[in-house]
């Protein structure tokens, strides 16, 4: 520990030399900028991030904020010299950040106008540098100052009655109001809205550059009044539009002949003697932009998200064009449809570091994207996976002992097959379809072999941008488990292992909710949450009752001669993305799920039983080998599973080399039973499951290919709930093997 400890010294000093090389003598390294925002009373809008965004010069960039590692591989180099070796770590370093002073004095201004947007016209901002050695630490103070609140607002449009008339109607509308903080972003957000708003009644060529705005303040007070410019500029401006003709193009090309013909009013444009490869109806049915009618900007906005919202066209356009007859235009709607048939293969090799063992495994997946001409998906999987798995079965020492293959077919309709009375109470969801799934899957393991069988029909939809709903009211599996002699007598005498190589039957229903308010593109802070509530067996134990079903020798009711498993199960998955600059964020994840089985089941079934560890969970072990709880995996069976979970995972990630990112992380977390069994440990208590948490801590690196990302994350234990209490932190951990993870995507 003492030696990691002075590594690390040595590396902080060898870095802070470096720093202010290749400087001269009269310039200075940009260290820090600080920001000191001195008043009590500062609105929510105001953010220290926004501001350091705002200032043109940064630091150099750093490694888990410490060392500037980027500064460090520029300044080994020798500039005189310009063989690979010394190009390459420039292009992948970066020069050192020279204090500018005229940068600097653009920073405060761009501070000042940042704090004149939200109202603090008063605001003060001064800047100042604080020099040691080659070194420059620049600090922003910034004295707010005084708020306006709105006193009166004013809409003054004399020479047009109508227009003054539809202002005044959508005043409740706006986000401006008496008393409220007089801010420019208030001002620009309320000429958008008056821009939409007559639009939205036939204003085609109304703009908002055709407001301007008085404002006398006074006592810390606002008067705001609102003109249009005078109409002689362009008399059309504000006049009404009105729709004549829609033309809808079907892989319109130019320079072909065309043929077009009329439906439920829209004359659709298709290349000469090419049948329309979609049913008519369900493009018209989505369009709510219609002939003979005023032009509306939202009907163009509602037709362009329901077209999208089709998952269909490859490419959507909307154009309108003024006509020569007077206050009328045409509307053109272009649309590309997708190849209708389609098909991928993919294939994937992977070791598990800890058994030393070797894996593949292949993917065919193939559909058609517009089945009866209905924008239907129709989409077919096939999955070989071939791998080796430890076990006390003799597999005569085959290279891959472990065999699966799974068949999936997949039918997406895009909408929700419901009642109509249902449907009303989706009015305003959107990117809804009806799904139905049928899935085998055959699974050869030296100690067991099984099938399964699924079938499943639910639905999606979206009520709003972040909120995703997923309800599947049928999901049928059926399990048929083929058992070894070993596997016979290992459960003999075991209540715990029986019922779970039984012949199963799943009747469940679920339903999935996740919100996710990430903005693509955007630095700011987001919210992942998914949870999940699943139940099965309630309707056919009901049945049972009733005297409709048979039983087993155990009294548990049957269906195809098989029980079928009776629980409810809940997952929650929690995760916060905290976002420092576009290269660095720190991401916090809970997730905690448990099921109970009860009526016709002793126990949940295996595949809705929980575990932990592997290359999304706890990295420093492998998936199925922590717990349940204290427990210890035996000999005989190296698959744990348990009726609850915890796990916590923080993980700070940055870049490394431009597209080479890097992680540090930490994760804990455990499976435990509810229901007592013979394994010692093994069942949750609240006065001992901290102590039971397994907690490892790595180091990752994901190359970012931009479509995809493929990560490798090295990992060790620092704690092994499986060891005797007072030994189950691990010392010198750094010392011992790392195991290795390797993974395309994100972990979460």
């Amino acid at each position: 520990m003492i030696k990691n400890f002075i590594t690390i010294i040595t590396f902080c000093l060898l870095f802070s030399c470096y720093s202010t090389k290749h400087i001269n003598a009269d310039e200075y390294l940009l260290k820090k900028n600080s920001v000191i925002v001195d008043g009590e009373n500062i609105t929510n809008e105001i953010s220290n991030k926004d501001i350091h965004t705002i200032i043109k010069q940064k630091p150099n960039k750093k490694i888990i904020g410490l060392i500037p590692f980027h500064l460090w591989l520029h300044n080994v180099t020798n500039p005189m010299n310009q063989n690979w070796i010394n190009n390459y770590l420039r292009k992948i370093g970066e020069a050192p950040i020279v204090l500018n002073k005229k940068l600097f004095e653009t920073s405060i201004s761009q501070i000042k106008s940042y704090f004149d947007n939200y109202g603090y016209f008063t605001s003060i901002v001064d800047g100042t540098t604080q020099y040691k050695k080659n070194k420059a630490y620049v600090s922003y103070e910034i004295k707010p100052g005084n708020l306006y609140l709105i006193n009166e607002i004013k809409y003054s449009i004399n020479k047009n009655q109508n227009i003054e008339n539809i202002i005044y109607a959508s005043a409740n509308n706006s986000e401006i109001k008496k008393g409220k903080i007089f801010t420019y972003s208030g001002l620009n957000k309320e000429r958008n809205r008056l821009e939409e708003v007559l639009q939205n009644n036939g204003y085609y060529k109304f703009s908002q550059d055709y407001i301007y705005i008085k404002v006398d303040t006074f006592s810390s007070q606002a008067n705001i009044e609102f003109f249009v410019k005078d109409e002689s500029d362009d008399p059309t401006i504000y006049q009404k539009f009105q729709i004549k003709n829609i033309f809808i193009h079907l892989d319109d090309e130019k320079n072909l002949e065309k043929d077009t013909t009329l439906h439920n009013g829209y004359f659709i444009v298709t290349k000469k003697n090419k049948k329309p490869n979609l049913k008519l109806n369900i493009i018209t049915d989505l369009i709510k932009i219609n002939p003979n009618k005023l032009y509306a900007r939202k009907d163009g906005e509602t037709t362009y998200e329901n077209l999208s919202d089709l998952t269909f066209f490859k490419k959507i356009k909307i154009e309108f064009i003024e006509l020569n007859k007077q206050n009328n235009i045409d509307c053109n709607i272009y649309l590309t449809t997708p190849t209708k048939m389609y098909y991928s293969i993919e294939a994937e090799a992977k070791r598990l570091a800890d058994e030393g063992s070797f894996g593949l495994s292949g993917n065919l997946q193939f559909g058609n994207n517009n089945l009866f001409k209905g924008a239907e998906n129709l989409n077919g999987k096939i999955r070989v996976s071939l791998g080796n798995r430890q076990t006390n079965v003799d597999n005569s020492n085959t290279i891959f002992n472990t065999k699966e293959i799974s068949y999936e077919i997949g039918l997406r309709k895009p909408k929700l097959i419901l009642p109509k009375k249902l449907n009303r109470w989706l009015t305003n969801s959107f990117q809804m379809s009806t799904n139905l799934t049928t899935s085998i899957t055959q699974r050869k393991r030296p100690d067991f072999s099984s099938q399964t069988i699924t079938q499943k029909l639910g639905y999606n939809w979206k009520n709003s941008k972040y909120k995703h709903h997923q309800l599947n009211i049928i999901e049928l599996s059926y399990s048929k488990i083929e058992q070894s002699d070993f596997i016979s007598d290992l459960i003999a005498d075991n209540i715990y292992l029986q019922e779970q190589f039984e012949d199963k039957f799943i009747p469940s229903s679920n339903y999935v909710f996740t919100f996710n308010n990430q903005r693509i593109y955007k630095i700011h802070n987001y919210t992942f949450f998914r949870s999940k509530i699943e139940t099965s067996g309630n309707l056919f134990q009901l049945l049972g009752q009733a005297g409709n079903l048979n039983t087993n020798q155990n009294n548990d009711y049957i269906i195809l001669q098989n029980p079928f498993s009776q629980y409810a199960r809940i997952d929650l998955d929690l995760r916060r993305y905290l976002m420092f600059t576009k290269d660095n964020m720190l991401v916090l994840r809970t997730f905690f799920g448990t099921g109970y089985a009860y009526g016709n089941s002793e126990k949940l079934p295996i595949q809705k039983q929980f575990f932990s560890g592997g290359v999304n969970s706890i990295r420093a072990w492998e998936a199925f080998d922590i717990g349940p709880g204290s427990t210890s995996l035996e000999a005989d069976n190296n698959y744990a599973t348990g009726d609850l979970k915890m796990e916590f995972n923080i993980e700070y990630r940055f870049t490394f080399i431009n597209s080479l990112k890097s992680a540090v992380f930490l994760d804990a977390g455990n499976i435990w039973t509810i229901k007592a069994d013979e394994r010692v440990g093994s069942t949750f208590k609240f006065n001992s499951f901290i102590e039971e948490l397994a907690v490892g801590v790595g180091l990752g690196f994901r190359y970012d290919f931009d479509f995809f990302v493929i990560r490798i994350d090295l990992a060790r234990p620092l704690r092994d709930p499986s060891k005797p209490k007072g030994e189950r932190w691990v010392e010198n951990t750094l010392n011992g093997k790392f195991r290795y993870n390797l993974a395309i995507g994100y972990p979460f």
